[in-house]
């Protein structure tokens, strides 16, 4: 596993310490963010656009910035809104690739000021201002920016890349690359036809989440089985842990997006260690299973410790 999954797992760690205190069920209050960005992209022609959420760029009309190139893919890549104050960029396994700086990314990355993207014959400058550098006028316009955090059950999805380290130093040119952006791409594509939401890439891997809806259960059946479907014949290999529990859901306006933490948020990332110690691909929780009602679908893989939380805990597989 590469370095962005341990460290997003121990950033959720830390997180969920401070979630804790939270009590189970709370209503939506409103909250100023500390130190709220502005973000955009400068294009190569001088004209700017803003980024106020997820970011598709590609040759498609569909897509929220398009770039009108016959070395541009469709969906080439995509700029993706995690949190409060990050934006990370994924290539959707592009023909022509993309690059950071000069180089041409293999994973997803996350931008920082003055970050120079290159698609094809574009490039992309990242810009980002802090708001309390902004100018008074731009401030007030952006003073009713606010956190609204609420607690909620969630389905909790954590998928990543089984050696990628290992084979982004054996595969040559762009085929680690390439392989890996039409995993991301062909991953959130059944993420979103059955539901669900999108919430980070982990450099080698993502966290997505559906809401406990009516039919949650049922979409969360429906992408586990296509995700279960494509490991058979992926390449990459990768492996994928399924969770359900209550998560604190922040919304920042400006940024479009929900960011999840919590206790449970973090237990589904201990999960996806407990998968990769047992040798399993696909490992549900006890709470998912029992959600699912699938326990006659499922066997039982074993029952261990979580790091990080007391007493023992069931897993299961499914077709055992």
């Amino acid at each position: 596993m590469a370095a962005g999954t341990d460290q997003y797992r121990d950033r959720i760690s830390l997180l969920a310490q401070a979630s804790s205190l939270c009590q189970d069920t709370f209503p939506a209050q409103p909250a100023m963010s500390n130190n709220l960005l502005q973000s955009w992209l400068r294009l190569s022609d001088g004209e700017r656009h803003d980024l106020n959420g997820t970011c598709s760029i590609g040759r498609s009309p569909e897509n929220s910035l398009q770039l009108a190139d016959h070395e541009v893919s469709r969906r080439h890549a995509i700029i993706q809104a995690q949190g409060e104050r990050e934006f990370w960029l994924v290539d959707l396994g592009s023909a022509n690739g993309t690059c950071v700086n000069g180089r041409r990314i293999s994973q997803s990355v996350r931008l920082h000021n003055s970050d120079i993207i290159r698609i094809a014959n574009h490039e992309l400058e990242f810009c980002t201002e802090i708001l309390s550098a902004m100018h008074p006028s731009s401030k007030q316009a952006m003073a009713s920016t606010m956190i609204h955090i609420r607690q909620a059950k969630c389905w909790l999805m954590v998928a990543d890349i089984i050696g990628s380290t290992q084979m982004a130093q054996t595969l040559s040119g762009a085929q680690f690359p390439r392989m890996t952006g039409t995993w991301f791409k062909n991953c959130r594509q059944v993420v979103d036809e059955c539901g669900g939401h999108m919430s980070k890439y982990l450099g080698d891997g993502f966290f997505c989440y559906w809401d406990d809806t009516d039919d949650g259960a049922i979409q969360v059946r429906q992408a586990v089985s296509k995700l279960y479907q494509a490991q058979m014949t992926a390449n990459p290999p990768f492996r994928l842990v399924l969770h359900f529990g209550a998560a604190a859901l922040g919304t920042v306006p400006t940024m479009n997006e929900l960011n999840l933490h919590g206790p449970e948020v973090n237990f589904v990332f201990r999960i996806e260690k407990v998968a990769a110690a047992l040798k399993q691909n696909v490992l549900f929780s006890d709470a998912a299973v029992k959600r699912m009602g699938a326990e006659a679908e499922v066997g039982l893989v074993g029952e261990t410790a979580v790091e990080g939380f007391s007493a023992m805990h069931r897993f299961y597989a499914p077709g055992r």
